[in-house]
């Protein structure tokens, strides 16, 4: 939407596996996000716009998978077998492959440019110390992810994996909408993590961070900016890059702060590898 100017949204699989509706989607493209590929609620989904005229398109981990053979194209990611519980490196590498396809659509040699250095950049960020999030989501039973533009599907990602490795109660917010009602969570006892890539939306959100502050929230930042006192992630020269950059970094901070927490990442409780809803 913000690089292309076309409008996107995110449909419930219910609309096919259940209500067994389907939308009218000529000139439309429906684009399916899998590990597995083997969801039945998101194959109903898929094969129901395929039907309705849309072209189906599928990034899966599992090229081999009924997804893949679902769509018109299906682009493997390449991430290799992920082996954890909660996909990690998939998820990294379908946001890699929707900005590679973004940066292929517009010719942006600058996002298709950075997207080459952010292993390195993953990599230098793994070496920056966060150990202060990592005590104060440790010793929490609940805690608030923001973030805004790019920031937020990396707070909702974010959030995700602290329920699932950490079982801490995480709940994600945009740092505007935030205001409408859920800032009454905001307490001295819970913390917040607020992502704040570098683009047009960071001084909203960062003025968010500073309002949390002032209502006596342990407010953890993250951010390229050193002189914030941040959960520091290295310079990146796009947002884009740079918001895959840090739930890279957060990853790791997980893995710490479910290893405080006594978790197993490889195994949470209730959890399975391929999820089957209908």
């Amino acid at each position: 939407e913000t690089r292309l100017g076309i409008p996107v949204a995110s449909v419930g699989p219910s609309l096919s596996s259940i209500y067994r509706r389907s939308l009218r989607l000529e000139r439309a493209v429906s684009w399916a996000i899998s590990q597995s590929g083997a969801s039945e609620d998101i194959n109903a989904l898929h094969s129901s716009n395929r039907a309705a005229g849309a072209l189906s398109l599928s990034l899966v981990n599992s090229p081999d998978s009924r997804l893949a053979q679902n769509s018109d194209i299906a682009l493997p990611i390449g991430a290799w077998p992920e082996l954890a519980l909660p996909a990690t490196k998939s998820f990294v590498c379908s946001l890699v492959a929707i900005a590679a396809v973004v940066a292929e659509w517009t010719g942006d040699r600058d996002l298709f440019d950075s997207l080459h250095a952010l292993p390195e950049l993953v990599e230098r960020s793994f070496r920056l110390d966060w150990s202060v999030a990592e005590e104060a989501l440790a010793g929490c039973e609940s805690a608030l992810i923001l973030g805004r533009g790019a920031g937020y599907p990396i707070a909702c990602e974010a959030a995700l994996k602290l329920k699932e490795t950490s079982y801490v109660f995480a709940e994600a917010f945009s740092a505007a909408e935030v205001w409408h009602g859920p800032a009454a969570l905001i307490t001295p006892e819970r913390p917040v993590i607020l992502f704040a890539p570098s683009d047009e939306a960071s001084v909203g959100a960062l003025a968010t961070a500073e309002k949390a502050r002032a209502l006596g929230a342990r407010v953890f930042v993250v951010s390229r900016d050193p002189s914030r006192n941040c959960l520091l992630v290295p310079d990146a020269s796009n947002s884009t890059v740079e918001a895959i950059t840090m739930i890279a970094r957060f990853y790791a901070l997980a893995e710490r702060v479910s290893s405080k927490r006594g978790v197993d990442v490889d195994s949470p409780r209730a959890l399975q590898k391929v999820t089957v809803t209908v």
